[in-house]
């Protein structure tokens, strides 16, 4: 796979830390609310949390248009790196490991998530 689709496949995964991050900070804020009993904080942190996701789907739709953009076999090669293959080549390097970073980050959101729903919605949760 040539450096500028890696590039800008990298700069996507970027953005996407970016908004995990992003989301698992308000997730953090929206634990304390909830341990607080803090009903207005709580409400605008759940309103808050929507802006990461969008922008996370965003990039997440960026990366699908690109590497249906590709070549077949670039283009399998990329959603190979995407689902935590390791990297094969020296310039795949910084992209694999920003995918596990991502998938660290996300597990963290998730994890956190399940918590503060569970406090929130008690049997009714999602997540069971």
């Amino acid at each position: 796979m040539e450096a500028p689709a890696l590039l800008d496949a990298h700069v996507q995964l970027k953005k996407i830390y970016t908004a995990l991050n992003e989301s698992l900070d308000l997730t953090r804020q929206l634990a304390d609310a909830v341990d607080r009993n803090d009903e207005v904080s709580i409400r605008m942190l759940v309103a808050m949390r929507q802006e990461p996701v969008d922008r996370l789907a965003q990039a997440q739709r960026a990366l699908e248009q690109q590497q249906r953009a590709l070549s077949a076999e670039d283009g399998a090669r990329l959603a190979g790196l995407l689902k935590g293959a390791a990297a094969e080549a020296e310039e795949e390097r910084a992209l694999a490991e920003q995918v596990s970073l991502n998938g660290r980050i996300l597990k963290q959101v998730v994890e956190l998530d399940r918590i503060v729903n569970r406090k929130l919605t008690r049997e009714k949760s999602i997540y069971q």
